[in-house]
């Protein structure tokens, strides 16, 4: 079995295989197939574990060692998002201030203009038109009025 030939037979691979009929469905010699390897089936439904006390700490340990880790990694995370996120709302509520500040300065215009005596006077020859007489309604002023105008208007 030292030379490659040898290899080969153990193999099975320096033979070819023989031309068999169609009707044949037996299935081809395997090579060492005189070799049988009994395998034999454990069973361990018997057997109980034996609990070990240090093996326990030890996870114990390390589920608490990695849940400290974890907790010491946010709290120093924190800060700085917390930080972060205080800026980004700063930046929004002045970036609304600006357009806030410029839509009071548009209204302001806006009502100056529509108060310009210009204008006044162009909505008062378009809109405007005088109560007749007979429709005006004069209210009489009440008494603390009336005692107010007598002691000279102070």
């Amino acid at each position: 079995m030292a030379t490659l030939g040898g290899l080969m037979e153990w193999l099975g691979a320096a033979k070819a295989p023989a031309r068999r009929e169609k009707s044949d469905f037996r299935l081809r010699a395997l090579p060492r197939e005189d070799i049988l390897l009994y395998v034999k089936e454990i069973d361990n439904a018997g057997v109980e574990r034996v609990a070990d006390g240090q093996e326990t700490l030890a996870n114990v340990g390390m589920a608490g060692g990695v849940l400290a880790t974890s907790v010491l990694v946010i709290a120093l995370l924190l800060p700085g998002t917390y930080s972060l996120l205080v800026s980004h709302r700063i930046e929004e509520m002045k970036q609304n201030r600006e357009q806030l500040v410029n839509t009071l300065r548009s209204m302001r215009t806006e009502r100056a203009r529509l108060e310009s005596p210009a204008q006044v006077e162009q909505w008062a020859a378009t809109e405007y038109v005088a109560p007749v007489a007979t429709a005006v309604l004069y209210a009489a002023p009440n008494r603390e009025t009336v005692a107010k105008l007598g002691q000279g208007g102070h």
